[in-house]
């Protein structure tokens, strides 16, 4: 199950291990890319490069295979050079001699299905590695069965106790009073256990009267309930009221567009901002500073609520230019707050809605109505002459690496006129499409990964203020 804390658990399991020097070198690893079966390659070779980096270690190969035998043979050669070095050093203090071995502590974290880790060259089977490896899932059977893991430690919920500790520690000691306690372990069960439920309401919370805990209680009672596969119902209730307590339409939007943005990585401030921009989300600012501040602002509260996380820069597209500091440079959404924005988004047609193509390509499912549309093109597929969304300000069309859609018919745009942002990636215009130009509001215009032949049309976009082509080919 989500949101129980197991990623924070095993990173405060690498920093302990860490204070001990019970290791040289922790690797942690998010693998959430295993949803999607079609990421195999492209995420063992993120394994591959994110451990070689932690090594200090260049790899002289530049296919799969070979890179796992030199990365394999990497942390095997090293155990035989520290026995060779060890018969040379009979006379050394034996607590010195401890210190100079190397041991390296791999964390996979996220897993959805399996991986295999000898395509990515990690040796987990042989007792003389060097390595220890730590695999976390919300499945025992993916982990037992399927990646054969030694041990399994199942994390429950939280008892009483721990989820009231959780709590006071999050809101301060104040909640401790004869008249607000009552009332908050009343709250503290509407949170079933689950410290993402938990630390969210509590940070709703912090500081507020007892009538507003008294309101809070309420409308978590009220909450309809509703069956959501793979998310404990009080996640939901719990993020939806979060949500529901932001402080502006501004920061509830900007929470909705990361719902909007967020394919398992970070997402990049960069991207948001020129999105954000598009969208006219900065009205009265009229300077790229000011546009900055706010949105860093937005940001803050976002994650001050925990609905976002640090991201670690590891995300497609993870900022360059605008957001220099480490700490800016992205963001990141934990799964279970992704699914709650889009379906938060889904009920409501003004905010953003994130569209899968649809099985069996009939694109009549998709509602006319749509202002906010994110297309993620997985399959096979071909897009329609026209797609009737007379409303439509917001259009993301994502191809996959291993999709066979790479063109836009001619007359796909006809009628799209409120389109204010527009971002495409991985296709292959020998000419724009013509009805490019009838985007007369088009304000953000992105072609990341594009094969691109005449590009003229782009100038008759009379409003356009970001134009982004990274990664093109002309």
């Amino acid at each position: 199950m989500g949101g129980l804390g197991k990623t924070m658990l095993v990173k405060q399991v690498a920093q302990q291990a860490k204070q001990h020097n019970l290791f040289t070198t922790d690797i942690f690893i998010d693998v959430s890319w295993t949803r999607d079966s079609k990421k195999d390659e492209e995420g063992i070779a993120k394994i591959q490069q994110k451990t070689a980096e932690m090594l200090d270690f260049q790899f002289k190969g530049k296919d799969e295979s070979t890179r796992a035998d030199e990365l394999k043979q990497r942390l095997q050669k090293k155990k035989e050079l520290e026995k060779d070095k060890e018969s040379k050093k009979e006379n050394q203090p034996e607590k010195e001699k401890e210190q100079k071995k190397e041991k390296i502590l791999i964390i996979l974290d996220d897993i959805w299905k399996e991986i295999n880790l000898e395509k990515v060259g990690i040796p987990f089977k042989d007792d003389q590695t060097i390595c220890k490896l730590v695999l976390v899932s919300r499945d025992e059977n993916r982990l037992r069965k399927d990646m054969g893991a030694q041990k399994c430690f199942q994390i429950k919920h939280l008892q009483r106790e721990e989820a009231w500790h959780l709590l006071k520690n999050t809101v301060g000691d104040y909640v401790e009073g004869d008249q607000l306690r009552p009332i908050a372990i009343e709250v503290l069960d509407k949170c079933g256990g689950l410290p993402i439920a938990i630390v969210t309401i509590a940070k709703a919370l912090k500081d507020e009267t007892i009538a507003v805990w008294k309101n809070a209680l309420n409308e978590l009672r009220s909450c309809a309930p509703i069956n959501i596969e793979g998310m404990d119902e009080k996640v939901y209730t719990c993020l939806k009221w979060s949500y529901n307590h932001l402080k502006s339409d501004e920061v509830k939007s900007l929470f909705l567009l990361c719902g909007c943005m967020s394919y398992y990585g970070d997402i990049s401030m960069d991207q948001m901002l020129r999105y954000a921009i598009g969208l006219d989300f900065f009205d009265r600012i009229d300077s790229l500073e000011g546009a900055i501040n706010k949105l860093v602002t937005l940001v803050k509260t976002l994650k001050a609520s925990s609905l976002l996380l640090d991201g670690d820069g590891s995300g497609v597209g993870a900022s360059r230019l605008l957001f220099m500091d480490g700490d800016h440079k992205s963001v990141r959404m934990h799964d279970l707050v992704r699914d709650v924005a889009r379906i938060i988004a889904s009920k409501d047609p003004d905010r953003f809605k994130v569209v899968e193509v649809p099985s069996d390509q009939d694109w009549t499912k998709i509602e006319d109505e749509s202002k906010f549309i994110s297309l993620y093109c997985k399959a096979v597929l071909k897009l329609p002459p026209k797609l009737v969304c007379p409303k439509l300000q917001f259009f993301i069309l994502q191809s996959d690496s291993g999709a066979s859609l790479n063109t836009i018919p001619n007359t796909f745009f006809e009628g799209m006129n409120q389109l204010k942002v527009l971002a495409l990636s991985g296709m292959h215009f020998p000419t724009l499409p013509s009805t490019l130009q009838s985007l007369s509001n088009l304000r953000t215009l992105c072609l990341d990964r594009c094969k691109l032949g005449d590009m003229a049309i782009i100038g008759e976009l009379k409003k356009l203020q970001v134009l982004r082509m990274v990664g093109f080919d002309i």
